[in-house]
C-alpha cells in the first residue's frame, strides 16, 4: 500500500467508507488500518441484521470512497 494512502486512512478510523475490489464491494466503518491489511466492520446497507468484520488484503483494493455521515455539513 502507498505510504500516503496507508497515512490517510490511519487518521480516517472509525469512519464510513465504501471499499472496491475486483470482486468485492465493501460498506461498513473503517475499524483498523496496516500497511496490509484494512479491516470494515461491515453493514448490510439496510441498517439492520447481523454486521460482518470484512479483512481486506490492501494489495486487493481498488479504491477507498469516504462516505458523509448525518451530522457532517454538506
Amino acid at each position: 500500500m502507498c505510504n500516503t494512502l496507508y497515512k490517510r486512512l490511519v487518521q480516517r478510523l472509525d469512519a464510513r467508507v465504501e471499499v472496491a475490489t475486483d470482486t468485492n464491494f465493501i460498506e461498513g466503518i473503517l475499524v483498523c488500518v496496516t500497511p496490509r491489511l484494512l479491516i470494515i466492520d461491515g453493514t448490510d446497507g439496510y441498517g439492520y441484521g447481523p454486521d460482518t468484520s470484512q479483512y481486506i488484503d490492501t494489495k486487493a483494493v481498488n479504491h477507498v470512497r469516504f462516505l458523509q455521515t448525518e451530522n457532517q455539513s454538506l
